[in-house]
């Protein structure tokens, strides 16, 4: 009965993903400038961005914190995917610059010391809008890039008073025709010329409005933006205005929700185009194809656990050869083939952690098999939900590890990435230099008491000097009474001083005078 059921399952769980027209994104995130000011938000923007991104049926190619080196790659692999594509998208958020109307974009790496480094050390614009106009139907672009860039001053300066005009403050506008058709959504995090502020929270104003809208159900693009526009206008006290360029034949809806299951997609030439999308809800929407298949097979799983037949076992290692409970299968097998019960097969902690989805036990120091092969990426750390408070105490407990990835500031630049690879090399992990849920979970577990020391000597060390500025505070004020007493006494002493001899010069003269007068009467 529960390899019948188990078959079942199979074939109906695999038709629940949606099947989307053909998305295809790229989601670049530049903070962690080596040779000027970094920002602390353009990395979350990005990760978070592309979770958004991935939830709407995009294949997104992402990068964070590139060099010029890493740039090239990523949009190179995006423009092999990008062609022929439905809807083609740029997000990036990081420094930008104009120089004579030209977009740039900024690489981690990027020194911008002369008009030589404009060629050698910056992304242009326009030739990611190339890549994207190859056979597109729509291009969207978002740029976030349009902060305060030191890089653009210096350049200025060394250009000379001549040519130095042709740097402009923000970005350049973006023609519509530039990016090849009608079909095109160009949105900037202000106005053209603008500069654009990087917010105090962990996303800036533009992303924060732009995630919090971009999937709403049922919301043309033109909506979303007016909406995002609106937001970011409110959050910035009117100092920052979004400025979008669109020309759409016909709406064009990410999160499209009908009756029909049917999601809108405009196209070069039609007025719409249909193709056929899931039903469920926003937020079952934003789970990745990974997370659906983890789903599914957890649910086979949790299924064949109970059971105490071989041919359970079998079914399902038959439709998950390579499945994270493989182990676990074939453990029980063999304990039933020789007699024995499936025992604790509900209690033992690895099994229970791998069900949560750490895969890893909580008391070992390992993780599972099935847990080591799998490769930390961008896309797996970002779905892990960091804020920046939680990356610097990642960062903390790297330190913490014997993986040095200096100050803790929740900003992973080349440091901090150097700092994983090294950790996942000592604990036998693919060094991606990226992290997975589970490893992270490991890593945690690895530096609970060391970090739990750290945090009472910080909490120490901040309890320490509020009281000694407490302290401080108090010893000013009291020698500032002591003076303030002191001096009035000596005010007082002065006072009285000089009235005592004033009286006695004023009766000396009065009683010369007096004195006179009686003399010249008798």
């Amino acid at each position: 009965m529960f390899k019948h059921l188990i078959a079942v399952l199979v074939i109906a769980l695999a038709g629940t993903s949606p099947a989307l027209a053909k998305r295809v994104a790229l989601v670049i995130g530049n903070g962690a400038y080596e040779h000027t000011v970094a920002l602390p938000n353009p990395a979350n923007d990005a990760e978070v961005m592309a979770g958004k991104l991935r939830g709407l049926g995009f294949d997104v190619v992402s990068g964070m914190d590139q060099t010029y080196s890493d740039m090239r790659r990523t949009v190179m692999e995006f423009a092999k995917k990008a062609y022929g594509a439905d809807i083609a998208l740029l997000f990036y958020a990081g420094h930008g610059m104009q120089i004579a109307g030209q977009n740039l974009l900024i690489p981690v790496d990027a020194r911008i010391e002369d008009e030589t480094s404009i060629d050698f050390e910056t992304i242009s614009v326009d030739f990611i809008l190339r890549q994207m106009s190859k056979d597109v139907k729509v291009q969207m672009v978002f740029l976030d890039a349009c902060r305060d860039n030191p890089l653009a001053r210096t350049l200025a300066r060394r250009m000379g008073p001549s040519r130095s005009g042709s740097v402009g403050t923000g970005l350049a506008e973006i023609k519509v025709q530039e990016t090849g058709g009608e079909g095109s959504v160009i949105a900037f995090s202000t106005s053209p010329g603008d500069v654009a502020l990087d917010g105090e929270g962990s996303n800036s104003p533009f992303t924060s409005a732009l995630i919090r809208h971009i999937d709403t159900p049922n919301a043309s693009i033109q909506t979303v933006m007016t909406r995002v526009t609106g937001d970011v206008y409110d959050a910035t006290e009117k100092r920052q205005r979004p400025w979008v360029n669109a020309s759409l034949i016909g709406e064009v809806f990410l999160n499209k929700q009908t009756d029909a299951g049917t999601q809108q997609v405009a196209g070069l030439g039609d007025t719409a185009k249909m193709a056929p999308q899931a039903t469920a809800p926003a937020a079952s929407a934003a789970a990745t194809q990974s997370t659906i298949a983890w789903e599914r097979e957890k649910l086979v799983w949790n299924t064949v656990k109970e059971s105490d037949t071989i041919a359970d076992y079998e079914a399902y290692l038959s439709a998950y050869p390579e499945g994270t409970f493989k182990n676990f299968a074939r453990n029980a097998i063999k304990r039933l083939q020789s007699g024995t019960q499936v025992a604790s097969r509900n209690s033992t902690a690895s099994e229970k952690a791998t069900e949560a989805g750490t895969g890893v036990a909580t008391t070992a120091t390992n993780l599972p098999d099935p847990q080591k092969s799998v490769a930390g990426t961008a896309d797996t750390e970002a779905s892990i939900g960091w804020n920046r408070t939680a990356r610097r105490e990642v960062q903390a407990r790297l330190n913490l590890s014997g993986n040095n990835v200096g100050r803790p500031d929740g900003a992973f630049g080349p440091k901090t990435r150097a700092g994983i690879t090294a950790w996942q090399t000592q604990n036998g992990l693919v060094p991606s230099g990226y992290f997975t849920a589970a490893q992270y979970v490991l890593l945690t577990s690895q530096t609970e008491a060391q970090y739990a020391a750290y945090v009472a000597e910080v909490n120490r060390k901040r309890a320490a000097a509020a009281a000694a500025k407490k302290t401080r505070s108090s010893t000013t004020r009291t020698n500032t009474a002591t003076n303030r007493n002191q001096n009035t006494r000596q005010q007082n002493n002065n006072n009285n001083g000089g009235n005592t001899a004033g009286a006695a010069f004023m009766g000396g003269v009065v009683g010369g005078i007096i004195g006179g007068a009686i003399g010249s009467r008798y």
